[in-house]
């Protein structure tokens, strides 16, 4: 073919070809608009984003693409980019960034960077919300430096470490943080005591006096953090159901510290109000005023001797009491009673349960679980019931055993009514006289000088109506027991969103998954504290954390022990 001819007829067909698409793209291809953003997560001005690792979603009004590699466009104040990415044909772009506390963030996408159909340009987009801040200030504004120092440390290492803590066996020890150091080569950080035994913590007790706090003080001299809680035993049943309580004296006699002083009540009169006592019923001496390293004693109001073996002159921190026997009993009807001592000012004595069809037996008589005890919590604030009494005076007993740690400048993580909405305990009746309770005993705390608590609330997942307000909480706790990893990590994300303003705690646990496990789940628990071993009502053993679990735990980086801790003195 002749080549002039050949190229002709090619540029006829390429000008026939064009002009044939330009006509299909005015007639078959539609304009796009640009997508737009139609809705956020968090929306726009939320100031109550949790801080931390966060997913932000951006959703637009149709499907978009977004280069992964683009990240680098977007800009955020306020926190770090993790990742952005657009999952298959989709409308949400997904981002992923830490956030820090208190911050005021600004997500922006600048325009051109996602795309709609056709490539359209999607506008720019700003995001402007802000995260929660989490409060360095305990709730008491008297608390002491070193509580505050402590309160301080845990909100600094929150979502960053974890801390180990144990359950004291029974009590008043720290022989299972003994143990998980036998199993790891290293203490947990925190020791969990327990106040229950308050009713048997008398002086010459044999197995507990919480005026000796010993092993209190050794495990905070050694570095560790002090944590207690309270089992609070009331009577199973009313203290005097057919008399009602005795008193033998009140007014306020201070004890001086040369011994010179004392109450006498071995007068004819007196010896007479001794008369209805039986053997079973309780003497108790109210004292305020106790200063460290105190002393009380009980004398016959006769000889001056002491009325019963390890009455003459004991350690006291608060409210004591003497079980009356039958050597006690004639003492008290024959010649009196004398109480002395020194450093304190007693202000009342009592005989609790006399006339009493049924007399207080510290061994069998006293319970915390509501089924257990008539004690009516709904009473123990009205003045005149003998719920009341209880309350009043235990809550002063406890305030003076922990007023010796106070003045040792001992921080102690307080986590007194806890698992209230679970309704097991006397002190679960209902949320009303639960916060009634916790905000009467802060109070009074308070009153008496006790600066050394920071004060953790238990809830139990979905109570809110029982929390007793941010003003008397420090921490949140949760008890979880035979639960896996993933129950676990949703209790923790569950509970911070609902508390935001307060660092979570797993304040007790028992058959959980493992720490690390829960870890890398996002279970970012302050502490994590295990319970101790025992048995079943058929003898056979409970193990709430063996050997492999502690190891688990303590090979976490992110796990602080004892060794690892700072100074909070």
């Amino acid at each position: 073919m002749n080549i002039n001819k050949f190229k002709a007829i090619f540029v006829l067909f390429i000008a026939f070809a064009f002009g044939a698409c330009d006509n299909d793209v005015d007639i078959d291809i539609p304009s796009v608009e640009a997508p737009v953003v139609v809705s956020t997560t968090p929306s726009v001005g939320d100031s109550k984003v949790k801080a931390g690792e966060v997913t932000i979603q951006v959703v637009y009004d149709k499907n978009i693409s977004f280069a992964t590699k683009d990240i680098d466009k977007l800009s955020l104040a306020g926190g770090e980019l993790i990742s952005a990415n657009v999952v298959g044909v989709d409308k949400v772009l997904t981002i992923v960034a830490q956030l820090g506390r208190g911050a005021n963030c600004i997500l922006t996408i600048p325009s051109g960077v996602v795309t709609g159909p056709n490539k359209m340009p999607a506008p720019e987009v700003s995001l402007q919300f802000s995260t929660i801040d989490i409060g360095t200030t305990l709730v008491n504004p008297s608390a002491i430096p070193s509580a505050q120092k402590l309160f301080t440390y845990l909100v600094d290492n929150y979502e960053i470490k974890t801390l180990s803590a144990m359950m004291a066996d029974v009590a008043w020890n720290y022989d299972m943080s003994k143990r998980v150091y036998e199993w790891t080569g290293r203490y947990p950080a925190i020791n969990c005591f327990d106040y229950g035994h308050l009713a048997w913590s008398v002086a010459g007790a044999n197995w507990i006096n919480y005026a000796d706090i010993t092993p209190v003080k050794e495990w905070s001299d050694e570095g560790g953090i002090v944590s207690a809680m309270w089992h609070w035993n009331v009577p199973k049943v009313a203290p005097a159901t057919g008399g009602g309580n005795t008193t033998i004296w009140t007014g306020e006699e201070v004890m001086l510290s040369d011994w010179s002083a004392s109450v006498q009540m071995n007068s004819d009169t007196d010896k007479a109000l001794f008369a209805n006592a039986q053997v079973g019923n309780v003497i108790r001496v109210t004292v305020k005023d106790v200063a460290n390293g105190a002393q009380g004693s009980f004398k016959d109001g006769g000889t001056w001797g002491e009325i019963a073996t390890g009455t003459d002159y004991f350690d006291i921190a608060g409210d004591y009491t003497l079980t009356i026997t039958e050597e006690i009993l004639d003492a008290l009807k024959t010649n009196g009673l004398i109480v002395s001592g020194h450093d304190y000012t007693v202000t009342g004595v009592y005989v609790d349960g006399e006339g009493s069809t049924v007399a207080p037996d510290l061994s069998t008589g006293y319970a915390f679980y509501k089924d257990q005890t008539a004690f009516d919590a709904a009473n123990a604030l009205i003045e005149g019931t003998w719920e009341n009494q209880v309350f009043t005076k235990d809550l002063a007993s406890a305030a003076g055993y922990l007023k010796l740690l106070n003045d040792e400048a001992i921080p102690v993580l307080w986590r007194p009514f806890h698992e209230a909405a679970g309704g097991w305990f006397w002190w679960g009746k209902d949320a009303a006289s639960h916060k009634a309770m916790w905000i009467a005993m802060f109070n009074y705390f308070k009153a008496q000088g006790l600066n050394n608590l920071i004060w953790v609330w238990t809830t139990e997942g979905n109570d809110p109506d029982w929390y007793p307000g941010d003003e008397y909480v420090d921490m949140i706790g949760r008890d979880i027991y035979s639960k896996g990893t993933d129950v676990c990590a949703s209790e923790f994300n569950s509970i911070a969103a609902k508390y935001g303003s307060k660092i979570v705690s797993l304040s007790e646990c028992g058959t959980v998954g493992n720490i690390s496990e829960q870890w890398n789940a996002g279970a970012r628990w302050s502490w994590f504290m295990p319970w101790y071993d025992g048995t079943d009502d058929n003898g056979n053993p409970i193990v709430h954390a063996d050997e492999a679990w502690w190891k688990d735990a303590m090979d976490c980086e992110v796990v602080v022990s004892r060794d690892q801790l700072p100074s909070f003195k």
